[in-house]
């Protein structure tokens, strides 16, 4: 990334850095410092074998509340996601908090991590799962998919491992990771949603 646009973006005052600094020092308890890094563990694209795997194994007992066609968004939304992501953080090489304000100034909880924070990864996943999964569905499901992808990216913040700007372009490229997915999937007339 150009120096300027870095120090616009991340540097001192900027409201990026100002706003980060406000989630990971201000809103600290013990409820918080548990929750938000389960949220980010559960949020890790990581995670996407095992929620693939119930996601197959509710199509194989249910088809008509779980049709294949959910599993499949999943997985090519989670590669789509994946590329995408890897290919911003090597292009612009944005450093993480810890390493641009020095460790006195970030409260890390979890894995330190110093290289390339913009996008968020576990957001990309977070919020394409919830658009994916959401799609065609009542709110009874898109609530909790929803909130479940907010509380990964707010925890993204409190543990001290992204800037709000991260986990915006992260929400941005997972919605484009799971629209695309959506439009590749309704191609091949693979999909076929729950009715509600």
């Amino acid at each position: 990334m150009n120096q300027q646009l870095h120090q616009v973006l991340y540097g001192a005052g900027s409201i990026n850095q100002k706003l980060f600094l406000l989630i990971n020092h201000n809103f600290c308890n013990r409820l918080f410092d548990l929750l938000m890094p389960l949220l980010t563990y559960l949020g890790s694209s990581r995670m996407v074998y095992s929620y693939a795997l119930i996601l197959a194994v509710w199509a194989a007992i249910d088809r008509k509340r779980m049709p294949w066609s959910y599993p499949l968004l999943l997985i090519l939304g989670s590669i789509l996601g994946l590329v995408m992501e890897e290919g911003l953080k090597q292009l612009l090489q944005v450093p993480r908090p810890a390493a641009a304000l020095g460790l006195s100034k970030v409260r890390v909880l979890g894995e330190l991590k110093l290289k390339n924070s913009l996008p968020s990864g576990h957001t990309v996943f977070a919020v394409m799962m919830a658009y994916t999964l959401g799609h065609g569905r009542g709110w009874a499901w898109n609530v909790p998919l929803w909130s479940f992808a907010t509380g990964v990216a707010l925890s993204r913040l409190y543990v001290g491992a992204h800037y709000p700007l991260d986990v915006l372009v992260g929400g941005l490229v997972g919605i484009t990771a799971g629209f695309t997915a959506l439009q590749v999937v309704e191609a091949t007339g693979k999909f076929r949603k729950k009715r509600q």
